[in-house]
C-alpha cells in the first residue's frame, strides 16, 4: 500500500499515511464531536466538542503508529530491514524487506504490537483517573477514557487468530514451530483469517438487517480480512516456493531492448521485420546500457506517423518505476511485491548498472510451476524454522 502523505522518518524508518487514514481521522473526529462526547459529557458548546474530537482522533492515530513502530523496531532488532510504515483506514502496515527466518522471531514481532496497544490503554486509563482525582474538566477524562477503551479493543481485536491480524502471525509462528512446515502454517493461518472474516461479515449483515448501522463497519472489516487473508495465502505459498532463488535464476538473459537514441520509425521497422523480437514490452537503454524507461508496442502505435522519423524512442518511453528495477542478487520472492501485468510491464534486472535480463509475468508463473513440480505432490517438511 502506497503512502499518500509522508511524515518523514522515525528511528530511521519511513512513515506515511494512505489517504484512507486521513479520511478516517476526519470521520472519527466528527463522530466523536457529534455523537460520543455530547453523550458522555453533555452541556458543552459545539466548538469544544469539535476540538476534543479532533485531538482524540489524532492521538488515536499516534497510538496506531506506536503499535506499528513497535512491530518495526522488534523486527529490526531481529535483523530484518523495515521498508516503511503506512497508516490506513483500519490500522497500519509495517512493510519488511524479508520475512523472519525463525518462528520465534515472528511470534515476538507479532506479539509486541497488541502488547503496546494494551500498555497505552493502561497509560490512558491511569491518566484519566489522575485527571478526575485532580479535578480536571470532565471532557478531558472522557477523551482519555475513550482512548483507553479503543486501545484495549485494538489490542484484543488484533490478537484474533487469523491472518493478516497479529494473532494470525502468532498462529502462523506456532504452527511453523510445531510442524517445521512454513507453507502449511501459511495455509492454516490464512484459512483461519478467511473464516474469521466471513464470521464478522455475516454478523455485520445480521446487524444491518436488524437496523443497526454499526453492522456496516463489521461488514467492511470482515470483507477486508477475508480478502487480505486470501491474498496473503497465495503470496505466502508462492514466496515459500521461491525461497532461495534470486532474480538472476529466472530472468530472461540477453533480452530484446529498445535503444533510446533510435527514431520511432526505425524501431517500428525492426518490429515489423520477420526476425523481430516476439515481445510487447521492452526496457529502453541509453548509450551506456543503463535502463531509462520501458516501452510498449502500443506506445509506438500512438505516435503520429508524420513525427515518427524525428521522434526518439526515449522521448515516448514511459518512466521505469524504481520498484521495477532489481539487482541480479535480489531474492526472487521480492518480485512478488512488484505486480506486473502481462504484456504491459517487465521487471528489469541490473548488474553493474547495466541491463542483465528481464522478468515477465510468464517467467514468474513458469518458475512457480516448476518449483511445484520439484516439491512433488506435498510440501517437504523442514525444521529450519523451529524456534
Amino acid at each position: 500500500m502506497r503512502a499518500t502523505v509522508s511524515f518523514g522518518r522515525i528511528c530511521g524508518i519511513r512513515v506515511g499515511a494512505h489517504w484512507s487514514a486521513l479520511v478516517g481521522v476526519m470521520v472519527l473526529g466528527d463522530l466523536l464531536a457529534v455523537t460520543v462526547l455530547p453523550v458522555l459529557v453533555p452541556g458543552r458548546v459545539p466548538a469544544v466538542y469539535v476540538l476534543a474530537g479532533a485531538v482524540a482522533a489524532l492521538v488515536l492515530v499516534l497510538s496506531l503508529l506506536a503499535h506499528e513502530l513497535a512491530h518495526a523496531l522488534v523486527a529490526r532488532r531481529a535483523g530484518l530491514a523495515v521498508r516503511q510504515i503506512t497508516l490506513w483506514l483500519l490500522g497500519g502496515v509495517s512493510e519488511l524487506e524479508q520475512q523472519p527466518a525463525r518462528a520465534a522471531a515472528e511470534i515476538r514481532i507479532a506479539l509486541v504490537g497488541p502488547l503496546t496497544s494494551l500498555a497505552l490503554a493502561g497509560l490512558f486509563a491511569g491518566v484519566a483517573w489522575a485527571t478526575t482525582w485532580l479535578g480536571a474538566p470532565a471532557l478531558i477524562g472522557a477523551v482519555l477514557s475513550w482512548l483507553a477503551t479503543v486501545n484495549v479493543m485494538l489490542g484484543v481485536f488484533n490478537m484474533l487468530p487469523g491472518s493478516p491480524l497479529d494473532g494470525g502471525r502468532v498462529l502462523h509462528g506456532v504452527i511453523w514451530w510445531a510442524t517445521g512446515d512454513r507453507e502449511r502454517a501459511t495455509r492454516a493461518a490464512a484459512g483461519a483469517g478467511q473464516i474469521l472474516g466471513g464470521l464478522l461479515a455475516a454478523l455485520g449483515i445480521f446487524l444491518v438487517l436488524r437496523g443497526r448501522s454499526d453492522g456496516l463497519w463489521l461488514l467492511l472489516v470482515g470483507g477486508f480480512l477475508g480478502f487480505a487473508a486470501g491474498a496473503e495465502r497465495v503470496h505466502g505459498v508462492l514466496a515459500e516456493r521461491l525461497q532461495g532463488l534470486t532474480a538472476a535464476d529466472v530472468m530472461s538473459r540477453e533480452p530484446a531492448v529498445a535503444e533510446g537514441w533510435w527514431t520511432v520509425q526505425a524501431l517500428i521497422d525492426r518490429m515489423l521485420a520477420p526476425d523481430s523480437p516476439r515481445h510487447r514490452v521492452f526496457p529502453v537503454m541509453d548509450f551506456s546500457g543503463r535502463p531509462v524507461g520501458v516501452l510498449r508496442l502500443t506506445d509506438l502505435a500512438a505516435v503520429d506517423p508524420a513525427s515518427r522519423f524525428t521522434t526518439t524512442v526515449q522521448a515516448v518511453a514511459r518512466p521505469l518505476p524504481p520498484e521495477h528495477r532489481l539487482d541480479a542478487e535480489t531474492p526472487l520472492e521480492r518480485a512478488l511485491e512488484r505486480p506486473i501485468a502481462p504484456g504491459r510491464d517487465v521487471l528489469v534486472v541490473e548488474q553493474g548498472g547495466r541491463v542483465a535480463g528481464v522478468i515477465t509475468s510468464s517467467d514468474l508463473q513458469r518458475i512457480v510451476e516448476l518449483q511445484a513440480l520439484r516439491r512433488g505432490s506435498g510440501p517437504t517438511a523442514s525444521r529450519d524454522g523451529a524456534a
